[in-house]
């Protein structure tokens, strides 16, 4: 892995990064770029504000809620969207 990424390379690695843990050498670069690049900077932050913000609980008082009617309503309108 290079050391200086570009901010494709460096989203590419911040997503990846989310799912699985990435090299030294990944994480040093994602971590050099994101140190200079505060685009990239704010795009990790996004995805990883966006992550903890889709697992909240339903049950958790702190965070926004959804109703069981709510959730299915949205649901079908997903996989509606997938199947066209």
């Amino acid at each position: 892995m290079k050391w200086l990424t570009t901010c494709k390379e460096t989203t590419e690695l911040a997503s990846r990064a989310m799912d699985a843990r990435l090299s030294f050498g990944e994480r040093l670069a994602l971590g050099m770029h994101l140190a200079i690049c505060a685009n990239c900077a704010r795009f990790a932050r996004q995805i990883k504000d966006m992550r903890t913000f889709l697992r909240m609980d339903a049950t958790d008082d702190a965070g926004p809620h959804l109703t069981e009617d709510a959730r299915r309503r949205i649901e079908t309108e997903l996989q509606n969207k997938l199947d066209h």
